[in-house]
Order: C-alpha cells, then sequence, then structure tokens
C-alpha cells in the first residue's frame, strides 16, 4: 500500500511538473506574441514629419511725430469798452518857461462850490380855525330821525381850505357807522367852519387842509 501511494505519488509530481512546463511555454508565447504585435504597430505609428520654423517677423520702421498744429489765439471780436465818464469840463493850467513854450506844471482840481440855500424869510403855518369849534356843530345839529332811533357814533372829517380861509370839500375819513350822522358833519362845518389859511416860506398864502372829529351823542333829558 505504501508503494502503491508512492507511485501514485510520483505519477502525480510528473504530471504537475509537465502541466507547470506547459503553462509556462504558453504563457512566454503569449508574451513574445504581444511584444512583436505592439512592437510592429507602433512602429508602423509613428511617422516623421518636418515642421516649419516661424520666419522672424518683418521690421517695422519707427514712426516720426508729427509736428504739432500751430494755432493762433483767436480774437475777441466784442471789446469791452471802458465807459467813460464825463466829471465836467476841466481846465489844465499851462505856465510859460524860459525857452518860450508852454509847460504843464501842476493841475489841481478843486470842487465846484455850492452855494448854501438861503434861509427861509418866513416859516410855513398851516391853515388854523377861526373862534371855537364847538359853535361848529351842536346838539341842536342833531338829525331827528337819527335821535329817534337812538343813533349815536364819532365820524372823522377832513376839510380843504382855500387862500380865503374858506372850506372847499370836506370828505369823510372814518364813518359812525350812519350816513345822517356823518352826512350832518359835513353839511354843518362847511357852513360855518372859517380857516385862517396857510402860508408858505414867502409869507405867501397858499391852499390848506384840517382834520377833525364829532362825537354825536343824545343829550340827557
Amino acid at each position: 500500500m505504501a508503494y502503491a501511494d508512492a507511485n501514485n505519488t510520483n505519477r502525480k509530481l510528473g504530471a504537475g511538473a509537465i502541466v507547470l512546463v506547459l503553462e509556462a511555454g504558453l504563457a512566454w508565447a503569449v508574451i513574445a506574441g504581444l511584444a512583436t504585435t505592439f512592437t510592429r504597430n507602433k512602429q508602423k505609428d509613428f511617422k516623421a514629419i518636418d515642421i516649419p520654423l516661424p520666419k522672424d517677423p518683418p521690421k517695422q520702421e519707427p514712426v516720426k511725430p508729427q509736428d504739432p498744429v500751430k494755432t493762433q489765439p483767436q480774437q475777441d471780436r466784442h471789446q469791452v469798452i471802458d465807459p467813460v465818464i464825463d466829471t465836467g469840463p476841466s481846465v489844465m493850467p499851462t505856465f510859460a518857461s524860459n525857452d518860450g513854450g508852454g509847460a504843464i506844471r501842476e493841475v489841481v482840481f478843486t470842487p465846484p462850490v455850492v452855494p448854501t440855500p438861503a434861509a427861509p424869510r418866513f416859516a410855513a403855518k398851516a391853515a388854523r380855525p377861526k373862534g371855537a369849534m364847538s359853535g361848529w356843530v351842536s346838539d341842536n345839529d342833531y338829525p331827528s330821525s337819527d335821535m329817534r332811533a337812538e343813533h349815536e357814533g364819532r365820524t372823522a372829517y377832513r376839510l380843504s381850505i382855500d387862500t380865503n380861509g374858506k372850506v372847499t370839500d370836506c370828505s369823510i375819513t372814518a364813518s359812525s357807522g350812519w350816513p345822517g350822522l356823518d352826512r350832518a358833519t359835513c353839511d354843518r362845518i362847511t357852513q360855518r367852519a372859517r380857516f385862517e389859511p396857510a402860508t408858505n416860506t414867502e409869507g405867501e398864502r397858499v391852499a390848506g387842509t384840517f382834520t377833525g372829529a364829532v362825537s354825536w351823542r343824545i343829550p340827557a333829558e
């Protein structure tokens, strides 16, 4: 039994060795074939190509700078003319020199003499009433209609006086609120008022004005 096992073992070893040799041969053949094919294909793919070298660029000549454009300053057509201020006639004094010619030695400008106005001969005066002003309007002048209606108020007026001292016009500057009282004011004063006329600085009579007021109050019984 031991022999038989040894013989079988030797047979197996021999067969394994043969298989290894065959496998090694096959592997070498495959590698050699691939190497040969790769070498052939590689040699067929490479081709020599002549690549021309780039030529040098053409030389460019330097550009000469252009001459600057000469411009002439424009003249202002609208010339500003200094205003001439006339200060009146001036006299340039000249003096005779030794050689017989005239020579300007010195110029002195003196301001013109303005005459001082003469003092007024008289003081101007406004128109002044003659007599007492209380006589111009009295309780008896109260309009009856306004008294019955118990109308009261203050009427301011302005009078125009001529050169004879007479009232030529009467105007209401502030109404009492009742037309009857305002109308009675101007009517009574125009009829009764007398004035000393106004005068100017020469003592001459001139027209003037006068202002005043009348308070209308119903008298107590």
